[in-house]
């Protein structure tokens, strides 16, 4: 029953055992009609496939169908049946073998065994197909025959045979057919008559090589004439036209019959029908094709190995990289291109993940073509079949020779900027996209004493002056969540000094962003500008302590030289005033004497209010230089200057211009001066109330001429709208009432206006007016005079 299992190894992977069951299931319902036993042998002689009815007679079971046959066959024809399948291994055909075989019952029979060859379609042989007849009956005929003489039964039994073998013909999954010496068709099955719509008349008298594919016709006949001629076997594949035109793929295998002379008096062949085999393999190899191709053409270095690991493939890239031809390599070159420090461990490091299945990763340098050593990233898989069992590993290197230098460079970078970072005199630090902590440089941890795990969650709270806890929160929050540009001044406290005192710092952060505009995190800088901040304080104090002063002395002088003018003029006005008083009591009263006193009163008056008109001089005219200014950038430097005094930086000032807002032809001091005054008023209106002051500054434009500003506040409004700008009218228990005066006599200096209304709810409204551009016939203007 043939040789040994030598444990056959089934290439295709899962394509190849779906088509194996395939197959077997064919075999299995051809064996179940056949009368007799039908198995198939590998190349070597060891089963493939046994049919039902040969386990059945033999007992054997499924899981043991691949076992050793000797113990099945009569030990008296074991060494029969290793010289017959010698024979079929060294290319010779011994025909027929009869030998006995047990039955399950210990029976011993005799069967009539009969082997073919299977090719595939490049010649090489692929296997056995074999056929078992039970001649036992025959065999015991013949003896008898051989001792009493042919007999009726002999005769039965050869008819029975022969009706045996045309069933099996007809049974048979091909066309058989046979020729005579010289080639010429004496016979076809009826499947062949059937599937080309020809008779056998019509195909011996006018052959079949015209049913040939057009493209095969050459081969075909050609090999045909040469087998007759040289007696060898026939074996080719091509495409057969079927009755409906139709053509498909045959495989067409026909041998010699020779007599005892060695002469050929016959041909048998069989043909079968390989279509759907064929165009998979076409569909195969066009896919492995395009695999190969693809393979080929990624840029990487693309590899198989065995089971076992031993590298077999190589894809075009890899083998330029290492310089050789596929056939100049073997599996162990890759690894004595690796660099000699790191072979051991990577070679180690593969035999471990093969040795447990386990998929493979490494980063080394390999050794190139061009003598240098390139980094490269190793990975590897295994491709399993439906049992887990491991049929190939498949890997690939990847070149990362550029990534390796870019990574060291980046380390030195990273390092350079760390070092950076740490050795600045000022806090740096960063926080996530939600405005959590992740990074302090050192001297922030000296400085406030914490590490960032005590600040998460508000836990710099501790860090902030109590005073400035709510509005840096408050700042911070906003802007986190609108991504503007965050600036703050607020104190800190200080470790590093014995008391822990309390040091103002300048704090600015920006946002990181990716491609998409997504803030990926913050990035911060704390400057110490404690005793920058003590010295504007120190300045500011010393400033309004001397600004207080000069007003005082400037007042007391305005006095002074007012009273001195007016003093001449009113004394005349009180002795005439006198004067008439006595003419008028004299008796009679001296009408025209107090007629004279009064027309003196007249004139004394009219002296002192020309005085008065001088004196308004003083406020009214002194030269203006106007340019073109941004007056958005006037209000908030005018806002940072009100936010150096201490008094005023709790208020809540919001800006609003659109964007395409123009200049406008000012004299920047004298305006800026109107904005401070303006904003202080607002600022103080709220002082009485309890409420945070909330100041509102917004911009429109009037005309293509004019453009106006409106300061808004939350007070509690103007009593008297109608006296406001008069000089020396206030409602402050402190103020002069000249600053109105004075302001608005600058904007009408610029030939703007200015007015204050009462808000409905609360609070009031300054509305100045500016023109945009200079007024070609403007004359010489003067400001008044603070």
């Amino acid at each position: 029953m043939g040789l040994a299992v030598k444990n056959p190894f089934i290439s295709g992977g899962i394509r190849g055992i779906k088509l194996l069951r395939q197959r077997n299931q064919t075999l299995e319902a051809m064996s179940a009609l056949f009368p007799g036993h039908v198995w198939t042998a590998y190349p070597d002689g060891s089963p493939e496939y046994l049919s039902q009815s040969i386990r059945e007679y033999t007992g054997i079971q499924i899981s043991n169908s691949y076992a050793n046959f000797d113990d099945v066959i009569h030990p008296d024809d074991v060494a029969t049946n290793e010289h017959y399948w010698e024979a079929l291994s060294a290319g010779r055909d011994p025909d027929e073998l009869e030998l006995r075989i047990r039955r399950a019952d210990g029976i011993y029979r005799w069967f009539l065994c009969r082997t073919r060859a299977i090719r595939g379609m490049n010649g090489a042989l692929v296997g056995w197909v074999c056929l078992n007849w039970d001649i036992h009956d025959r065999k015991i005929a013949e003896s008898r025959v051989r001792s009493e003489g042919q007999n009726h039964k002999t005769k039965e039994a050869i008819r029975e045979r022969e009706a045996q073998l045309d069933w099996l013909i007809d049974a048979v999954p091909g066309f058989i057919w046979t020729t005579d010496a010289a080639g010429s068709i004496e016979y076809v099955s009826k499947q062949a008559e059937a599937y080309t719509g020809r008779s056998l008349h019509e195909l011996t008298i006018n052959g079949w090589f015209d049913l040939a594919h057009p493209d095969d016709y050459a081969t075909v006949t050609e090999t045909w004439a040469q087998s007759v001629k040289s007696g060898t076997t026939y074996d080719t594949v091509l495409r057969l036209r079927a009755a409906d035109g139709s053509y498909r793929w045959f495989w067409c295998r026909a041998k010699a019959i020779r007599n005892a002379r060695g002469d050929i008096t016959n041909w048998y062949g069989l043909l079968t029908d390989i279509h759907e085999r064929k165009i998979a393999e076409e569909r195969l190899r066009h896919k492995e094709s395009h695999l190969r191709r693809l393979v080929d053409a990624m840029p990487a270095m693309i590899w198989r190995a065995t089971p076992g690991g031993e590298i077999d493939r190589w894809n075009r890239r890899m083998l330029s990289f290492i310089g050789k031809t596929g056939e100049e390599i073997d599996g162990k070159t890759l690894f004595s291109l690796v660099a000699p420090d790191e072979r051991t461990r990577v070679h180690r490091h593969w035999q471990q993940c093969v040795l447990e299945g386990l998929s493979y990763q490494d980063t080394y340098q390999i050794m190139g073509a061009d003598g240098r050593l390139h980094w490269y990233l190793v990975r590897g898989e295994p491709l399993r079949d439906e049992t887990g069992e491991i049929l190939h590993w498949y890997g690939v290197c990847t070149d990362i020779d550029e990534l390796k230098e870019t990574e060291v460079a980046l380390q030195q970078h990273e390092h350079q900027l760390r070092e950076i970072t740490e050795t600045i005199p000022a806090m740096i630090w960063c926080t996530d996209a939600d405005g959590q902590p992740t990074y302090y440089n050192r001297r922030m941890i000296e400085d406030t004493g914490v590490d960032i795990s005590e600040t998460r969650d508000l836990g710099y709270k501790k860090m902030i002056h109590p005073d400035d806890w709510e509005s840096v929160i408050q700042k911070w929050t906003q802007d986190v969540q609108t991504g503007e540009h965050h600036t703050n001044v607020f104190r800190m406290c200080h470790m590093r000094r014995e008391d822990a005192q309390y040091r103002w710092y300048q704090v600015r952060a920006e946002a990181m962003r990716d491609a998409d505009g997504n803030i990926v995190q913050w990035y911060g800088l704390n400057i110490d500008i404690d005793e920058q901040k003590c010295a504007e304080d120190s300045l500011r104090k010393v400033q309004t302590q001397l600004t207080r002063a000069t007003q005082i002395a400037t007042v007391a002088e305005l006095s002074a030289s007012i009273a001195h003018e007016l003093n001449q003029p009113l004394t005349s006005v009180i002795a005439n005033a006198y004067a008439c008083r006595r003419w008028l009591a004299a008796n009679p009263p001296n009408l025209d004497e107090a007629r004279s006193s009064v027309d003196a009163i007249l004139r004394d008056g009219h002296a002192a209010d020309e005085t008065m008109l001088s004196i308004r001089t003083l406020f009214k005219r002194e030269s203006l230089k106007k340019s073109q200014f941004s007056i958005p950038d006037m209000v908030r430097d005018a806002v940072r200057l009100l936010k150096e005094d201490p008094t005023m930086r709790d208020a809540a000032i919001t800006l609003e211009f659109p964007s395409n807002f123009p200049d406008a032809n000012v004299d920047q001091i004298q305006i800026q001066q109107v904005l401070i005054n303006l904003m202080s008023n607002a600022i103080e209106a709220t002082e009485n109330t309890g409420r945070t002051p909330k100041i509102g500054i917004t911009g429109n434009v009037v005309d293509e001429l004019l453009v106006t500003v409106e300061i808004s506040d939350n007070g509690d409004g103007i009593a008297d709208l109608e006296t406001l700008f008069e000089p020396f009218v206030t409602s402050k228990a402190k103020g002069m009432g000249i600053g109105l005066a004075v302001s608005r006599s600058i904007i009408e200096a610029h030939y703007g206006t200015l007015t204050a209304r009462n808000n409905l709810d609360q609070g009031a409204t300054f509305s100045l007016t500016l023109p945009i551009f200079s007024l070609a016939d403007e004359p010489q203007t003067a400001a008044p005079r603070d």
